[in-house]
């Protein structure tokens, strides 16, 4: 791969860091839509693949024109849809509707983790004396978040029951980077480009909203103009346009180099929300953070040649 100029490794940063910051407010906006619209989780969900798609396939026909799946893409693309889209959305705005932003934008962290153990089970990968520390590490952060979170104004078993939510999610996206790397490695003539991926996948994930949402009848409330805004910036910033910039990073960088900025995705969470819904920003949170990315980064570290294949 040719060495990257200044400047476009100069715009490729920012382009992560700005993904990070797109991920990182989209705690508190789900926050707000999640209790805001309490009685249409599944509505809020099919909007936000809505404004979602039309910019992802735009995008894919702009870049590689219109890619298509092939007849054996379907099976995997749905399992795909179903987990990373379906699946997440479910933990991510019932999860929302009873814990503190902060609190899940640390949680979430814990999903390269989760990646790990499952890589273990579905790819016959080894787990070093290091992995497992990391593993531990980061569990720890996590439990300290559930059980000593500074955000007390929320009950106790609510934010348990959230948190416990957001895990569900983190486990279901990791099942869906699992099943995506199996699609990787099963290779084929016409393999789909990751940009056409994440839009074909959207598209099968947003059908699967679409019961859900006539029994809500959502059509029937009236959304007010802040609610579109949040919807869209969900939608645009930190669905669409954040997956095509860290398609284009994990390009111009590498996955490794790319993959680190998640990293700074809590920070962002946790300063966002202590700033727009007035959370609690407290030592356990720093503490909680510092031991999920230690630990994330030990078991990253984890060599490829321990896969027995």
């Amino acid at each position: 791969m040719e060495k990257p100029s200044g400047k476009k490794l100069l715009i490729t940063n920012l382009m992560m860091l700005s993904v990070a910051l797109f991920w990182g407010v989209a705690w508190p906006v789900g926050r707000i839509l999640a209790t805001d619209l309490i009685d249409y989780p599944f509505s809020v969900m099919f909007l936000r693949y809505t404004f979602a798609i039309p910019v992802l396939f735009i995008w894919m026909w702009c870049v590689e024109g219109n890619t298509k799946p092939d007849s054996n893409d379907w099976k995997p693309l749905f399992l795909m849809a179903f987990t990373s889209v379906f699946l997440y959305q479910i933990g991510y705005m019932f999860g929302m509707q009873k814990t503190a932003a902060s609190d899940a934008s640390l949680v979430i962290g814990f999903n390269p983790v989760v990646v790990s153990i499952l890589s273990v089970w579905f790819f016959s990968h080894r787990m070093s004396r290091e992995g497992i520390l990391g593993v531990c590490l980061s569990f720890t952060g996590v439990l300290l978040i559930f059980f000593a979170s500074p955000n007390v104004q929320i009950d106790f078993s609510e934010r348990i029951t959230g948190n416990s939510l957001i895990m569900f999610g983190a486990f279901a996206y990791a099942l869906y980077v699992i099943s995506m790397r199996r699609y990787v490695l099963k290779g084929g003539k016409k393999q789909l480009s990751s940009l056409a991926l994440i839009a074909w996948v959207s598209l099968l994930g947003w059908f699967m909203f679409i019961p859900f949402v006539v029994y809500e009848a959502s059509w029937n409330r009236v959304w007010t103009q802040e609610e579109w805004i949040l919807i869209a910036y969900l939608g645009v910033l930190s669905t669409a346009l954040s997956y095509v910039f860290f398609a284009i990073g994990v390009d111009v960088i590498g996955a490794t180099r790319a993959s680190s900025f998640i990293n700074v995705v809590p920070v962002f969470g946790i300063l966002s929300s202590w700033l727009w819904l007035k959370e609690e920003l407290g030592l356990i949170q720093l503490v909680s953070f510092g031991l999920i990315y230690f630990g994330v980064t030990i078991v990253n570290k984890q060599p490829p040649e321990t896969n027995r294949e």
